[in-house]
């Protein structure tokens, strides 16, 4: 019989991504824990927008029928003669109809998909010219059945570079220290470390805020329980020596974020943790987001599953220590947008300078090459503690055990967070995909 469906979702091959999040330069970019499945190094590639189906797609299947006899072939030909196939006529009555499901239902039921792949909890938010326009939660807060509520606290991972960037571009925005002016050897002496290694004492603020300050990635250190605490992972950095030259090429690492966070203190003589809550989060209206450790879950806080015996979170520190809701998470990214309303973290010329897309020095140039031929401006690529996705697009991702989140201004103006307790998708980049077919799903378009 033909059965007529009315879907409320397209393949899953159909995927795109959200709106100014494209596809970007690839960085080598990563929270990379030897054993737990967390790596960001290809996060500044997201999936590229492909798709343009309509958000109903109507199906018809009819019975066939196909006789399964062997391939005839002619006495005084090698010609094979196709199977013979019999279709059935229409069945005439109708079939069943499903619901169409749009708006945001349809966006939370996408959302799903998450769970069903096997993580155990997924929340988002949606900011839209300033207002948040939607938030969901969805799936268990802890293995105990309890369920996630809007509001309910993720381990943010990387995306805590956005919250200690802000603040440290603040400190600069203050006259407290520039961002060109060395910083090594005062962070060398904060952690014990009387003989910097070569290049460290001439460590910038913009080099660690960038990523080229030339300190390795130390994913063991920072992971594999070396060490106890920031402060100790930052002594073995500044005590060896540098991967590269300060001040060239691009090499993500989380030990520059744990060193800002030291910077904030000690500029400040004031806890990190503190001066994030009284210069980004109060004037924000934010409460409740905390440095959290690896197995420092409260109430409100989301349970990840975690191995027994790490630390990575004590470790992180400043680059990857933050809890927080997507609703948190979307409306600090709010404040770096300059064309909506409400507070701002930072001045025009501090924003543009957060946003602009690092570049590595020029290659020596080839045999026939034109001096005169500038290369092309870079559109995506890694700011200050930033990812820039595109124009007009920009925010990050975060990975660490059992735990996927991102975060988006994208090119329509629209703001988003998610947040994943789980290991699904496999990498964080991917909930660019998500979010985009979720939002196309769902209809709703940026009034």
């Amino acid at each position: 019989m033909a059965t007529v469906l009315v879907l409320a979702a397209c393949s899953s091959e159909d995927a795109v991504v959200a709106p100014g999040v494209g596809a970007a330069p690839a960085a080598d970019v990563g929270d990379v824990a030897a054993g737990a499945g967390t790596d960001e190094r290809d996060v500044l590639s997201a999936p590229a927008a492909t798709a343009a189906t309509t958000n109903t797609a109507t199906t018809t299947t009819t019975s066939t029928e196909v006789t399964s006899t062997p391939l005839a072939t002619s006495p005084s030909s090698s010609v094979e003669h196709a199977p013979i196939v019999r279709v059935d006529p229409p069945d005439p009555r109708p079939g069943p109809v499903l619901p169409v499901v749009q708006g945001w239902a349809a966006f939370d039921l996408h959302l799903q998909t998450i769970l069903r792949a096997g993580s155990d909890a997924v929340s988002a938010t949606v900011i839209e010219n300033g207002e948040v326009v939607h938030e969901v939660a969805l799936g268990w807060r802890t293995p105990d059945g309890d369920p996630v509520e809007v509001g309910h606290r993720y381990r943010l991972a990387s995306i805590s570079k956005v919250i200690t960037a802000i603040t440290t571009l603040q400190l600069v925005e203050d006259g407290l220290i520039g961002l060109d002016d060395p910083v090594g050897a005062r962070l060398a002496a904060r952690v014990g470390v009387s003989t910097p290694a070569d290049g460290v004492s001439d460590l910038t603020v913009r080099q660690l805020l960038t990523h080229r300050s030339g300190i390795g990635q130390y994913e063991n250190l920072m992971f594999a329980r070396q060490v106890e605490s920031c402060p100790e992972a930052a002594a073995v950095a500044l005590g060896r020596g540098l991967e590269r030259a300060p001040g060239s090429t691009f090499r993500y690492s989380n030990v520059n974020f744990c060193l800002l966070g030291l910077l904030v203190e000690e500029l400040t003589a004031t806890a990190y943790a503190d001066v994030v809550e009284q210069r980004l989060l109060q004037p924000l209206g934010i409460s409740g987001m905390r440095l959290a450790g690896t197995f420092d879950v409260t109430d409100g806080d989301v349970e990840h599953e975690s191995t027994p015996e790490r630390n990575y979170m004590e470790v992180l520190g400043a680059a990857g220590s933050w809890v927080g809701s997507p609703t948190d998470v979307a409306e600090i990214v709010n404040s770096l947008d300059l064309t909506t309303p409400g507070w701002k973290a930072l001045g025009t010329a501090m924003n543009t300078e957060m946003m602009t897309i690092t570049t590595d020095p020029p290659a020596p140039s080839e045999p026939g090459d034109d001096p005169t031929v500038p290369a092309p401006a870079p559109t995506g690529g890694y700011g200050m503690g930033l990812m820039i996705f595109g124009p007009g697009g920009f925010g990050h991702t975060g990975t660490v055990e059992s735990t996927h989140a991102m975060t988006a201004r994208d090119a329509s103006g629209r703001v988003w967070a998610i947040t994943v307790s789980g290991d699904h998708p496999s990498s964080s980049r991917d909930l660019a995909g998500i979010i985009g077919e979720a939002l196309r799903y769902s209809g709703v378009t940026v009034g």
